[in-house]
């Protein structure tokens, strides 16, 4: 009897409701003081309520003791994130995943001990930019920055005798041959550049970088002093900062990009450069000192035009190689070049001297000032390549007249240079720097007339006097590359020691690689044993200026790349020349 249905309900009814029973009352229940009949998955007040039910346990309130015990979590969690013992920090390596945590949940944190960018507040009123006069109107002034240095640019500098270092090394190996920084006023503003501001640090940390030594093992956009300074001249541009030492610091780390072959940044920087000139207002006096303010000295206006045409300078050096379109604008005819070095120096006016830019190159000139010449044939060379092109397009001749006349200013130039080598033998790292940026601007002009494509229009026949001038260009070539070699020979002999390699300046590479491709290929075309030993003459020059200009091994690469070409049976005609710097015919 047992067994039947209502007997085995009445007897199990009891246990089946304890079990769908929670043990405690609701939440909701509990504190209303209501009655809970605990059923589940909720009471039935609950359910009425439309509520949601909760049988969770009641947390005690947390004692001391506990917010102790977090407090010393948090505080060990932190310092893990800090120094994170286990992780490359200083590298900003990826630290691998805890082998405790899950696989579907563990991801790599990159861990860094310095945020990834360093900004600044700027004040900088836009309206400079928006509109200048109102700005010039309305009275404002410019407000300087509030910063502090960066610790890593403090490191990289130094102390008070790597700063006298750095100076030295700076005003006897740059100096002569780039001279745009004020040397008395570099003597008394170093020893409180810590009060001036970031600009002056900038400076200081620059004139360090251009007088690093290349390191084996690393290439020199992994020169630690190279990435600081990239870093805290994007630090300086956030803030605003208005100085001519911060243009001058652009310059000279784009100078250390040039001469280390580190590209394109070198011709971004320039870039950079000659955008910052121009909001300075250079080369205008005017408006340089509505930006900066009048100068106090003669001195101070005429380091405010050397760092222009130092920029200028800048910009044709990494245009002329592969004619690019250069950035800075034309001087002036009656703008001023360069006064006397010494003079300038010496802070002494009365012994300065300054010509125009329409003077004649026979004209006596400062060293520097002839480097500004010779940019400006470079300059004059990139021009007529654009008008050359465009005439090729158009189907027009060349002008003959034209190319006549900037091949006797160059001549001039030319002469010009080697009498200064006479009269002043001591000035001879100062003065080759525009020798050769010279030779490769005349010589780039004459590559485009030793090709028969660059004399022609489309669809013209040859005629006599483009024929004279292609086989002139091709005899220049070689009589060029026959002085640039007895030039390296001399060179060679004058930095036979480490010291006198770090005062040569980058700008002698081009024009060694140029005319060591010119004997390489007379040696390959015709075997003559004179164009293999000039060939090795100019190379080893190059082999030599590479331990200090790592742009000397980027050409050497290409040279040999070129003779790997060669092996291979390139086909190297005649117009193989073209693009090949050449130096005026006649340089005696």
């Amino acid at each position: 009897m047992a067994l039947f249905p209502h007997d085995a309900g009445a007897g199990g009814g009891t246990a089946a409701a304890n079990l769908t029973k929670a043990n405690q009352a609701c939440y909701s229940c509990r504190k209303q003081k209501r009655r809970c009949d605990k059923a589940l998955p909720a009471c039935s007040l609950c359910t009425r309520m439309a509520r949601h039910c909760d049988y969770s346990e009641v947390q005690p309130a947390p004692t001391a003791e506990d917010f102790a015990v977090l407090q010393g979590k948090l505080a060990e969690l932190e310092s893990r994130l800090t120094y994170s013992g286990g992780s490359d920090v200083s590298s900003g390596h990826l630290s691998p995943p805890s082998r405790s945590a899950s696989h579907s949940v563990a991801t790599p944190q990159l861990l860094h001990q310095e945020p990834l960018w360093q900004g600044g507040r700027s004040n900088f009123p836009a309206a400079v930019f928006l509109d200048s006069r109102m700005f010039q109107w309305s009275g404002f002034q410019l407000p300087k920055p509030t910063m502090e240095v960066p610790p890593y640019v403090l490191q990289c500098i130094g102390n008070a005798e790597d700063l006298e270092q750095t100076l030295s090394d700076y005003f006897d190996d740059i100096h002569p041959w780039f001279p745009i920084v004020s040397r008395k006023r570099m003597a008394i503003g170093y020893q409180i550049w810590g009060e001036t501001g970031g600009d002056i640090a900038l400076l200081l940390l620059a004139m360090k970088l251009i007088t690093s030594q290349p390191q084996r093992g690393f290439t020199a956009s992994e020169n630690y002093l190279y990435t600081a300074a990239k870093q805290f001249v994007a630090f300086l541009e956030s803030v605003g900062t208005t100085s001519l030492a911060y243009l001058q610091g652009i310059v000279l780390i784009a100078l250390y990009e040039y001469g280390q072959g580190v590209y394109p940044a070198a011709y971004m920087s320039v870039g950079q450069a000659v955008r910052y000139a121009e909001y300075l207002g250079l080369p205008s006096y005017k408006n340089s000192s509505a930006m900066l303010g009048h100068p106090m000295t003669w001195a101070d206006a005429e380091e405010r035009r050397r760092v222009w045409w130092a920029v200028y300078i800048m910009d044709k050096l990494v245009s002329i190689g592969a004619y690019r379109r250069p950035m800075c604008p034309e001087p002036s005819p009656d703008e001023l070049l360069p006064t006397n070095d010494k003079a300038w120096d010496l802070g002494d006016s009365t012994s300065a001297y300054q010509r125009p830019v329409s003077s004649p190159f026979s004209d006596p000139q400062s060293t520097f000032g002839r480097l500004c010449q010779s940019a400006l044939q470079a300059a004059t060379a990139l021009r007529h390549h654009t008008a050359l092109e465009r005439r090729k397009i158009n189907g027009e001749r060349y002008d003959f007249t034209e190319v006549a006349g900037m091949m006797e200013n160059a001549h001039i130039l030319c002469k010009a240079l080697q009498s200064d080598f006479t009269t002043n033998p001591g000035a001879y790292f100062s003065l080759i720097a525009a020798r050769c940026l010279n030779f490769t601007a005349v010589l780039k002009i004459l590559a485009m007339y030793a090709s028969g494509e660059s004399l022609r229009g489309v669809g013209s026949e040859w005629n006599e006097e483009e024929m004279t001038l292609q086989l002139t260009a091709v005899d220049g070539t070689k009589k060029t590359a026959a002085f640039v070699r007895d030039f390296a020979a001399d060179l060679f002999a004058f930095i036979s020691l480490d010291e006198d390699v770090v005062k040569t300046p980058p700008m002698v590479l081009d024009t060694l690689y140029l005319a060591s491709m010119v004997h390489h290929n007379a040696w390959k075309d015709t075997g003559d044993p004179i164009a293999e030993s000039s060939l090795e003459t100019t190379r080893k020059c190059l082999v030599r200026l590479s331990g200090r200009w790592r742009l000397g091994k980027e050409l050497l690469d290409m040279m040999e790349s070129h003779e790997a070409h060669y092996i291979v049976g390139s086909n190297f005609s005649s117009s193989r020349l073209s693009g090949i710097p050449l130096v005026v015919m006649n340089m005696s």
